[in-house]
């Protein structure tokens, strides 16, 4: 009876296993088959995390027409993060505080937790200073050791190739979260991609993407016909943001830099996963878009879901890119 009752339990932890790696499956799903399932982020008023959302605080729009969750968990799983840092000369006066700002990130990590450093200045100077370690003292080695390059920055670029690597790091296991940590100004100069290759990239994977935009340095002028560069590269890094169901941060001193890297640190570890059943559409190609938002009845009108904006249906997945040489 014990032998039998020893088995039995096994059996009931494999079956639980199972279930709670299904569960968190967050890659969107086609049209068709099973579920949708994707993260979250909601914030407050001041722009932080909330912790304390319920699965009836939420309505699911796809189109025009409500549609049940059928998944609703807090998303605690193992997270694969790169660490993404410009080293270009106007990160000349920057890169000691975002080093610092990063080894904070670093030290949040948990015990599963994987991340890999790169550096960037033009195209042919992205660098992977540390690959994937858990080991901090390895992580914190890299981030010292980075240096102002000369070049003209490839922000594009340098965030497709790290979403790419974090994508397959690990082949992409269900069970592990996945994101980019970015701090740039957001000045793309000389990248060989387009932001329409990037973004598309990013629906094909689900990696969030968080930046830290430094753009207080960028000239605010435009002109009649053209964004100034502050303008653009705020474009750029919430566009990038957005698609990926990840967050930007603008800090302008020392105290927000904090702030933010709290943010992150929170986010990285702490989400909502929620899932529904899509409405099948037969003969369906490209982006179907949805949104998620709070209910009336939460009291929480002014708070922020954050999500990806859609899933691809019917569309082949990445082809394998290499890193181009210089």
């Amino acid at each position: 009876m014990k032998v039998l009752a020893l088995l039995l339990g096994i059996v009931a932890c494999a079956l639980l296993r199972a279930e709670s790696v299904q569960a968190q499956e967050t890659q969107a799903s086609p049209a068709g088959s099973q579920s949708v399932q994707l993260t979250m982020i909601v914030t407050d008023h001041a722009k932080r995390s909330v912790d304390d959302v319920r699965q009836e605080d939420l309505q699911l729009v796809e189109g025009k027409l409500p549609i049940p969750i059928s998944l609703f968990v807090k998303d605690r799983r193992p997270v694969d993060y790169a660490l993404v840092v410009d080293t270009t000369g106007s990160f000349k006066k920057l890169l000691k505080s975002v080093v610092q700002a990063a080894k904070i990130l670093i030290n949040s990590n948990q015990p599963e937790d994987e991340t890999f450093v790169e550096s960037f200045v033009s195209t042919e100077k992205i660098e992977t200073v540390q690959e994937f370690t858990g080991d901090k003292t390895k992580l914190g080695a890299a981030l010292d050791s980075l240096q102002i390059r000369l070049g003209q920055s490839a922000v594009i670029d340098s965030i497709y190739f790290a979403v790419k690597h974090t994508a397959e790091n690990k082949g992409g296991q269900a069970e592990r979260r996945r994101a980019v940590v970015v701090f740039t100004d957001g000045e793309d100069r000389t990248s060989s991609y387009d932001e329409d290759k990037l973004v598309t990239l990013l629906r094909e994977n689900d990696v969030q993407v968080f930046i830290v935009g430094i753009i207080t340095e960028l000239d605010k002028e435009g002109g009649l016909i053209r964004k100034s560069p502050r303008d653009k590269a705020e474009g750029l890094i919430n566009k990038i943001a957005e698609e990926s169901g990840g967050r930007v941060f603008s800090p302008r001193d020392g105290k927000e830099m904090s702030e933010a890297v709290e943010q992150i640190a929170h986010d990285l570890h702490f989400q909502y996963l929620i899932g529904y059943q899509p409405q099948a559409r037969p003969g369906e190609k490209g982006l179907r878009k949805f949104k998620v938002k709070l209910t009336e009845a939460s009291g929480r009108k002014k708070f922020t879901v954050i999500t990806r904006p859609g899933y691809l249906v019917n569309v082949p997945g990445p082809k394998p890119v290499e890193k181009k040489s210089p």
